[in-house]
């Protein structure tokens, strides 16, 4: 049987539409190329943003301490490259205590330099308080993580003194030995200046005298008895130091970092020779013509021809000296046989005011005299 097929203009609307359909898969893929297409589209006419905006610097490192007053703390740190970058740099904040700012806004704005920072003296910070600095860097306008260091300022203390310029003596005069101490005070002005001595090398226990803030010199005529007393009265005075501590005190009250201390030999210088009368005392005298009153001994010694050909040595300050014998102890208006550097001899005097023989064993340059003959 012959099977007719219907032409085109015989076919209805709904054949036709059937016909022209598309199959799905085609129209998927159709679909995804072009979203593909839109896509690149979009990547050219919108460029990509740049990943380095959003990033921050990495932080400082080792932070340094590097100056630390009363009244004043500086800082310096490792940095990263960033920090160099344009618009980059560092942020310093400045906190009283020991917890950090929170921002790079908050606290104190510490002035940068580099890759160092130092508060400033106008307005100084408060002595002996702990401050906190916390350090930022900065770069692309970004901020790095915080890093901070504590620091504790020192006390309101003057500068030590610049050391203890001169030992003047020790010398012995009519009041006996002293000792006199010149220093050179720190800048600004002092409330005190402080003067520890002991004849032990520590400032426990030491006699304590307090002089004014214009003082710069001090002359210690009481020396104890260790030094020049009856504890040496057979060989003069004590050739171990006697320790002195010298410190400034600021206004407020607070007192420099350390002493300045000076050691002081009393008994420096020597007087030594021989005697040849049996069981003879040696005294050294000072200071001729006291006012009435008979030269001051400064120490005096046995010396017997039978022990050691009567060979003696005492110890005595810097100063001027007679070397005389005495048969006891010495009274007024006794003979006594005495030492002269003059003609390089002995001769008799009265140990009295009016006669007594001019000293010439002059020690306060030289540090021994060894020719008494007596």
């Amino acid at each position: 049987m012959r099977q007719t097929v219907p032409h085109m203009s015989d076919m209805t609307g709904e054949q036709l539409t059937m016909h022209r359909l598309t199959p799905p898969s085609t129209r998927r893929r159709a679909s995804l190329v072009l979203a593909t297409v839109l896509a690149a589209v979009a990547a050219l006419l919108v460029p990509a943003a740049s990943s380095t905006a959003a990033t921050a610097p990495p932080p400082v490192s080792n932070i340094t301490v590097t100056e630390r007053t009363a009244h004043r703390i500086a800082i310096s740190y490792v940095v990263p490259a960033a920090y160099y970058s344009p618009g980059g740099g560092g942020v310093v904040r400045l906190t009283r205590g020991y917890t950090p700012a929170a921002t790079p806004s908050a606290g104190y704005a510490v002035p940068v330099t580099g890759r160092t920072a130092r508060t400033t003296l106008d307005p100084g910070l408060t002595p002996n308080v702990a401050y906190t600095l916390a350090v930022w860097g900065r770069a692309n306008g970004q901020y790095s993580a915080r890093r901070s260091v504590t620091v504790v300022t020192r006390p309101d203390v003057v500068t030590a003194l610049s050391g203890v310029a001169s030992v003047s003596g020790p010398s012995y005069s009519p009041t006996g030995p002293q000792v006199r101490l010149t220093w050179r005070n720190p800048a600004g002005p002092l409330k005190a200046v402080r003067i520890v001595r002991n004849v032990g090398p520590t400032t426990t226990g030491g006699s304590v005298v307090v002089l004014s803030g214009s003082a710069q010199s001090y002359v210690d005529t009481t020396l104890p008895a260790q030094v020049c007393g009856a504890a040496y009265r057979t060989t003069g005075c004590s050739t171990a130091p006697v320790h002195y501590w010298v410190i400034p005190e600021s206004t407020t009250g607070g007192f420099a970092e350390h002493y300045v201390r000076a050691d002081v030999v009393v008994g420096s210088r020597t007087i030594s020779g021989t005697v040849s009368a049996g069981n003879s005392g040696i005294v050294a005298l000072c200071c001729q013509n006291l006012g009435d009153a008979e030269d001051l001994p400064v120490a005096d010694a046995s010396a017997d021809p039978g022990v050691d050909g009567g060979a003696f040595t005492v110890h005595v300050p810097p100063g001027v000296y007679t070397a005389c014998t005495f048969a006891d102890a010495p009274p007024q208006n006794v003979w006594g046989s005495c030492w002269s550097t003059n003609g390089g001899g002995t001769k008799e005097t009265w140990w009295e005011v009016g006669g007594d023989p001019t000293p010439t064993i002059d020690l306060r340059t030289a540090t021994s005299y060894t020719g008494v003959r007596l």
